[in-house]
């Protein structure tokens, strides 16, 4: 080889190196944006690497994301599941409370991320915290018990992970200044009201002369600005903490969605204050090789990515395993617990809702029919059904009382293709799927529009005598 052509190629290697290290120290400078972008809905994520696509769309990408990039943890089904905390942070009345807890779980294989809301009056009760707390002031408690941020962590985590009967793999936490700095960062954002939102009673900001800053947003679409987003994602007096917890997420796909903008992305000042306003409001234990490793991934993800629930106390709706126990009972305390006296049900519900979201996306039509001569079967198990995200379009009796054994009729064969809706019903109804329709259920003697009929049969009014408490009898 001439020295010519050694030149040349050394030049060239320099060069590479030199746009490397370029490209790096860009990725590093914008590392905290891309832990906003991540706490604020996960898939943001994309966002960052769209900006830093503008710059060189192939080389950051393949050179430098892929060279130094480590594997993030998973578990058994290939999920890494991340919590997000929201806290007020100092100024504050209960500055380290975890008002808002959601747990996000990124499915890498089907490219979807199911959001699930803790309200944060669940009952908490171990030898650690003691008796009477509630979930949001686990982190706060352990936090003065030992001056530890990582082992307060620790507790709530532990918590969060014996409620869900899941593993939780990383943490992000944003307090209430971090969070209006990056609503104005990104230049507001837009939400649209189907009614008033009212809240004469919304807190004044801590060394305020008065008791209440009222709220109100008008019906229709509203652009927000940091303050206003703030209110709108805490505000609970006049609706509830379970409509707050909605709001939240609908705050997160806004901010997500305005992150996502070709004017965020190509304004260096919006990038840069957004940096800003998080660098000293935000901790997580995710590393910079693991937020690179997402941010390398983030462009297999879209709006429809997302899938969101609210764990609740209305037990005829989705995740309504919660209710409100006697006050006297607690101390006083207004807590939440679950109806079936264990968290039983949030297992078996996390499993469905982390890593078969298709039934929520999917929401297939069933009918639930009682062949019992047990009374109310039908309605109750839609309700059951219900809560654990099934769509349950129609219940009533079947064409005959007295059916021993449940079935589970497939109307719509297309469904054994790729529908879990069919793989999983079985597990909560015990019955067995058939192709094979009867008679009294063909199109011609059964007007329905469900795909499903299951027929319950003695078998599944068994289960049900034997666990009443699984059906919320005298509850509604």
């Amino acid at each position: 080889m001439n020295g010519f052509n050694k030149r040349s190629i050394t030049r060239s290697t320099r060069r590479i190196k030199k746009f490397e290290k370029k490209a790096s120290l860009w990725v590093r400078g914008h590392l905290v944006l891309t832990l906003l972008i991540l706490v604020l809905g996960v898939f943001t994520l994309k966002g960052v690497v769209g900006a830093i696509r503008m710059g060189e769309p192939f080389s950051v990408k393949q050179i430098v994301i892929s060279a130094v990039t480590s594997g993030v943890e998973t578990d058994n089904y290939g999920h890494t599941n991340i919590l997000l905390l929201g806290i007020g942070g100092e100024g504050h009345d209960g500055e380290h409370l975890t008002d808002t807890m959601i747990v996000a779980s990124i499915d890498h294989k089907n490219d979807m991320v199911p959001m699930l809301s803790i309200p944060r009056d669940l009952y908490v009760e171990n030898e650690v915290v003691g008796w009477g707390s509630r979930l949001n002031g686990v982190y706060e408690f352990v936090l003065e018990e030992t001056d530890s941020h990582e082992r307060s962590i620790e507790e709530l985590q532990g918590e969060i992970e014996a409620m869900l009967g899941i593993d939780i793999h990383y943490y992000a936490m944003i307090d209430f200044q971090g969070f209006e700095d990056i609503v104005d960062a990104v230049g507001g954002i837009d939400v649209s009201l189907d009614q008033d939102l009212y809240d004469p009673f919304y807190p004044a900001p801590p060394g305020s002369s008065s008791t209440y800053d009222p709220l109100f947003i008008p019906a229709g679409s509203n652009q927000l600005d940091g303050e206003t987003a703030l209110k709108y994602a805490r505000s609970r007096q006049t609706t509830s903490d379970f409509d707050r917890a909605r709001r939240q997420q609908e705050v997160i796909t806004a901010i997500k969605d305005k992150a996502l903008s070709l004017g965020f992305l190509l304004n260096p000042s919006k990038i840069s204050n957004t940096y800003a306003a998080i660098s000293d409001n935000f901790q997580t234990n995710l590393t910079m090789n693991e937020i690179l490793n997402l941010a390398a991934k983030a462009d297999d993800f879209d709006r429809e990515s997302l899938v969101s629930e609210v764990v609740n106390d209305l037990a005829y709706e989705t995740a309504g395993f919660l209710y409100t126990p006697d006050r006297e009972e607690y101390g006083g305390a207004f807590v939440l617990i679950p109806y079936a006296g264990n968290f039983m049900e949030l297992h078996k519900f996390a499993q469905l809702f982390f890593y078969h979201p298709d039934i929520y996306i999917n929401q297939t039509k069933i009918e639930v029919l009682n062949g019992t001569t047990t009374s109310s079967l039908a309605g109750l198990t839609k309700m059951y059904l219900h809560r654990y995200g099934f769509n349950v379009s129609a219940y009533g009796n079947a064409a005959a009382k007295g059916v021993e054994d449940t079935k589970i009729y497939i109307l719509n064969e297309e469904l054994l293709k790729d529908d879990e809706t069919v793989d999983l019903l079985p597990s909560l109804t015990f019955g067995e799927i058939t192709t094979e329709i009867p008679y009294e259920y063909q199109s011609a003697n059964w007007p329905t529009d469900a795909d499903i009929i299951i027929e319950l049969g003695e078998d599944f009014a068994d289960y049900y005598n034997d666990n009443e408490d699984l059906f919320y009898i005298g509850f509604y």
